[in-house]
């Protein structure tokens, strides 16, 4: 149990999630059989990719509680696995098993697909969530930017593998292919600006412990209200790309979406972003910090909209975006 507590389950499976809902939704829903239109990697393949990644994730987990175990055991004493509950020794060779591991799948994959250098990526992943935990979690910014792309790059990821292809395309083709590249990108995004903001929130929430131990965080280095404007600021953009849909939709005539858009997405995160300029205790912002962590995998859930064969339906937002602009 305690190994499994290590290698945080919950966020393993929302992984898992957000990579199969994508792969659904953009990828092998029966409403793109109608055009002919098939994922590049097989079923075998993509399994690959998504063990690859979970392993790699769960690496990741193991080596920052090894570094964090002083700052852990000081923010929530009663939470700390490595040291107490299983020595730093096998929670080490823990992290080199499930490293191994995440290799082997990963060069599995370059070999079946041929896309070397894009496998690749999750070995540099790795590498970066190592010296994340060593070194770059107590830099000002760069350790929030970091968790930040990481979580992004789960998603961006499977279009890469998907985006290409050594044969000739049609026109129908070519526009899947674009559409699955264009919704990457935007989900992406979103779990980029989500994740930025949560990591920003636990370090206001972890601030006491941080600062024993010299951590340059916004809120050590300007406070807890600039923080929060941060935070503001990233939610800010997060709601504008959202009204982008919105009125997208409309100009669309698609009924209901951009209500779906304003009641359950833009608004949730305006009373996330109040509540969180309200919240003082570390209790509160603990309950912040899972509010977006629910808020992400609902915005991340509204990708089985696109599950009806809708994906193409992006490119004529990318043309609505350029006559915005």
């Amino acid at each position: 149990m305690n190994y499994l507590k290590l290698i945080r389950p919950i966020n393993l499976l929302v992984i898992i999630g957000t990579m199969c809902l994508f792969w659904y939704s953009f990828l092998v829903a029966n409403g793109y059989k109608i055009f002919r239109l098939f994922p590049l990697m097989t079923n075998f393949q993509f399994f690959l990719l998504v063990f690859s990644t979970v392993c790699i994730a769960a690496g990741g987990y193991i080596i920052n509680d090894i570094y964090d175990t002083d700052i852990d055991t000081f923010n929530r004493p009663n939470r700390v696995i490595v040291g107490q509950k299983i020595s730093e020794t096998t929670a080490y060779n823990f992290y080199k098993i499930t490293c191994l591991i995440s290799v082997i799948a990963t060069l599995t994959l370059a070999y079946l697909t041929k896309e070397y250098r894009l496998s690749t990526f999750p070995i540099i992943i790795m590498v970066v969530l190592f010296f994340y935990a060593s070194m770059f979690k107590k830099q000002l910014i760069l350790g929030n930017l970091t968790v930040a792309f990481c979580s992004a790059f789960t998603i961006l990821l499977i279009s890469l593998f998907e985006s290409g292809g050594n044969y000739l395309m049609g026109p129908n083709e070519t526009a899947y292919r674009s559409s699955i590249f264009i919704g990457a990108l935007v989900y992406s995004l979103f779990a980029f600006l989500t994740t930025f903001i949560r990591e920003i929130v636990k370090d206001i929430e972890d601030k006491a412990g941080d600062e024993q131990y010299d951590c340059k965080t916004i809120p050590i280095q300007f406070g807890d209200l600039t923080a929060k404007i941060v935070c503001l600021v990233f939610a800010f953009i997060i709601v504008s790309m959202l009204l982008t849909f919105v009125f997208f939709f409309i100009k669309m005539d698609i009924e209901k979406v951009p209500l779906f858009i304003i009641l359950l997405l833009i608004l949730p995160l305006v009373l996330i972003i109040s509540y969180l300029f309200i919240a003082k205790t570390v209790k509160q912002m603990h309950i912040v910090s899972n509010l977006i962590k629910i808020y992400m995998v609902l915005g991340i859930a509204s990708m089985l909209y696109f599950s009806q064969g809708l994906s193409p339906i992006l490119i004529n937002y990318v043309a609505f975006l350029k006559q915005l602009f």
